[in-house]
């Protein structure tokens, strides 16, 4: 069974934000990298996820100014989270249960990385197509 650690290998360190980040600055972070959210740390630790959609309901729906709002006002606190060793299938469960896409992963209390649900999907993709393959090859062979 394939593990979030599996999904970690050779991946740079995850993008993370700080809570004091004005979210002007914030939202400019997530373009220049071309994500949809980063977990937010203070002091190595997490302490919330700060997305797209939250600087759209919270920030810009509302009219607040974003040099004067700050990522600790917008950010979702009660974060799901992963550790290395949980499988895919569980990682997808907890994202589906909650409604969410992203999935912060949290070894020895520090942010260790970070995965969406499409990084979920594609590696259940790859999974199907070796199944399908080496099934194809067991018949092929059987038919020799």
């Amino acid at each position: 069974m394939l593990l979030v650690r599996h999904l970690l290998v050779d991946r740079p360190a995850p993008h993370l934000l700080t809570s004091d980040l004005s979210v002007r600055d914030a939202a400019k972070f997530l373009r220049a990298r071309m994500i949809g959210g980063a977990p937010v740390v203070d002091d190595d630790r997490l302490v919330g996820f700060c997305s797209e959609r939250d600087l759209v309901f919270n920030v810009l729906a509302q009219a607040r100014d974003s040099d004067q709002t700050f990522v600790r006002d917008v950010m979702t606190r009660d974060v799901v989270t992963a550790c290395p060793d949980e499988t895919i299938v569980e990682c997808e469960e907890k994202l589906r249960a909650a409604h969410c896409r992203h999935l912060p992963v949290v070894e020895c209390e520090r942010v260790v990385g970070c995965l969406s649900m499409r990084e979920f999907l594609q590696s259940d993709l790859r999974e199907r197509e070796e199944q399908l393959h080496a099934l194809t090859e067991y018949i092929r062979s059987a038919g020799a």
